[in-house]
């Protein structure tokens, strides 16, 4: 027997096939955002240098407001202490604030290795408002540096070095203290003895005013920076000194003026066994962007030209902040400025003290150090050394606050004490009751203020608004593509035409026999016999 079933959906069918399809398509990738969250490869997206993106635009021009705040350090016996009958007496002055301006010029991506070359450029802006008063018209008794500084220096070389330049300082009238104003502290003022240094000596001392912030600020302009923006692609030759999450980080720098290293450390004499990881910029970061995705335990380095090494930042706690936003807080830890493994490449000449980083080489040779303001966590003799100093960690402690996820930095406060380190002098009685010290010249904050508002939009956006949009559309892409695929087939059942034929055929080859089994009667008669037993 033969049934004909003839069905018929006529112009329907292209556009059924085609909601199965697309609910199909909306199933599959719910189910692939179920197995595999695509907020990173977004995040990635938005977060990536490419040529003309808003990110590259932030990068290059930063939308924070940066401040370096300046506090001096007034010697207020000069008499008493030259003439050795006192310590050095010393109150803090300040702040004088100045605005920061940083611009990441000329930002070239190299699609090769996947870094970004650019040049960054400061400059900085009195801001009269935040500032204690005018430092043209404030003035302050202070360190005469090309004087003591230079004396310092000629003490390695030798006795008759140090006696003509004592010659030569008493025959120009040089003093040790001078009163300036804070602007030619800062900023520049002249003095004789540098002006003949500059005439004779223009290969070593190449300017004739000094001002030292002005000399310190001065390195963190004219240089080329190259920082990796696809680690898969950027092969370092020193990439063994790097664990691998350190090689996969993201926007750490690779070359600072074409190296691994600085200049002044001596990177390019050394040979490729001697490198250490404590010789290499490479791995840190400038401070603008860090890597996304954060651990707790991992040390985060921080460099700046002005400093002349690199810094690391140790992580303190997690803690949510004023935006809601999931954050890290790291600090400088106690002996960032000790002599231990992590920085014995910079214990300069071999002659170091714990607290104190000598940054000579970046600065002429002229022995100037850093510390942590108002020589907090060095050796307690050392604050005694001069009176005025009261170290706290509150007021001079160093904070740095970053979103782990993101890498974009919350908030900042880097505190750092500028001094001079006078080891010895000899043949000038006048700089003798330098010997031995530390002295402080100043130290500055540079810190950031409220969050730009296209910062807390971005953060908004990725860790508020981003991972509750994607958990919406992974379950409205499942429940829609369910509902397409089921409500095309229901339509297809209820306008589906069925025809029977109006005759059916029951021919001989239309139909087959059914086989009929014989049961025999002996077995039919054993079954009557037991049922009857019952």
């Amino acid at each position: 027997m033969r049934i004909f079933l003839f069905s018929s959906c006529g112009k329907h069918c292209s556009g059924v096939i085609s909601l199965v399809a697309v609910g199909l398509l909306m199933v599959c990738t719910s189910t692939l955002m179920f197995v595999h969250n695509p907020r990173q490869t977004l995040i990635g997206m938005i977060l990536n240098l490419s040529e003309g993106s808003l990110f590259f635009n932030l990068w290059s021009n930063p939308p924070y407001e940066v401040f370096v705040k300046v506090y001096m350090f007034n010697i207020t016996n000069a008499k008493e202490f030259l003439s050795g009958s006192e310590k050095m007496n010393v109150s803090e002055v300040g702040p004088y604030v100045y605005r920061e301006v940083l611009t990441n010029e000329n930002g070239t991506l190299n699609s090769t290795d996947g870094t970004v070359t650019y040049y960054p450029h400061r400059e900085f802006f009195f801001v009269p408002e935040k500032s204690i008063g005018d430092p043209h018209e404030d003035h302050m008794m202070t360190t005469n540096i090309p004087l003591v500084g230079l004396q310092a220096f000629v003490y390695e070389k030798g006795f008759f070095a140090s006696l003509a330049l004592t010659t030569l300082s008493k025959t120009l009238a040089s003093q040790p203290i001078k009163n300036l104003s804070v602007h030619e502290y800062l900023w520049g003022y002249k003095d004789t003895l540098l002006t003949y240094a500059n005439t004779f000596l223009p290969h070593w001392i190449d300017f004739n005013t000094f001002g030292i912030f002005e000399r310190l600020m001065s390195k963190d302009n004219g240089n080329v920076a190259t920082i990796v923006n696809e680690p898969k692609k950027y092969h370092s030759p020193t990439e063994s000194l790097f664990t691998e999450t350190e090689k996969n980080f993201q926007y750490h720098i690779a070359k600072w003026n074409h190296l691994a290293s600085l200049k002044d450390w001596g990177y390019e004499h050394l040979s490729p066994e001697e490198v250490t990881k404590c010789h290499l910029v490479e791995g840190s970061f400038d401070g603008t962007i860090f890597p996304r995705n954060i651990k707790p335990n991992q040390t985060i380095k921080l460099f700046r030209r002005a400093f002349c090494r690199p810094v690391q930042l140790a992580f303190v706690k997690e803690m949510v902040g004023e935006y809601g936003f999931r954050q890290y807080e790291y600090q400088f830890a106690k002996d960032v400025f000790n002599i231990n493994e992590e920085n014995k490449c910079y214990c300069y000449k071999n002659n170091c003290m714990n607290g104190f980083q000598s940054i000579a080489p970046c600065y002429y040779g002229i022995p100037i150090s850093l510390s942590q303001p108002h020589f907090l966590n060095v050796d307690p003799k050392m604050v005694q050394t001069v009176n005025g100093l009261n170290p706290s960690v509150e007021k001079h402690g160093s904070v740095c606050v970053i979103q782990p996820e993101l890498g974009i930095p919350l908030s900042g406060s880097m505190k750092v004490q500028v001094n001079l380190d006078v080891r010895n002098t000899m043949a000038n009685h006048v700089v003798a009751p330098f010997n031995g010290l530390q002295v402080p010249l100043f130290w500055l904050e540079i810190t950031t203020t409220d969050l730009p508002s296209i910062v807390i939009f971005l953060l908004y956006l990725l860790c508020n608004v981003l991972p509750v949009a994607l958990e919406i559309a992974k379950y409205l892409l499942l429940l829609g593509g369910l509902a397409l695929v089921s409500g095309s087939a229901l339509y297809t059942l209820v306008r589906t035409k069925v025809q029977i034929p109006a005759s059916i055929s029951l021919g001989h080859s239309d139909y087959t026999s059914i086989p009929i089994i014989s049961i025999p009667n002996e077995f039919i008669d054993k079954c009557e016999k037991r049922f009857s037993l019952k």
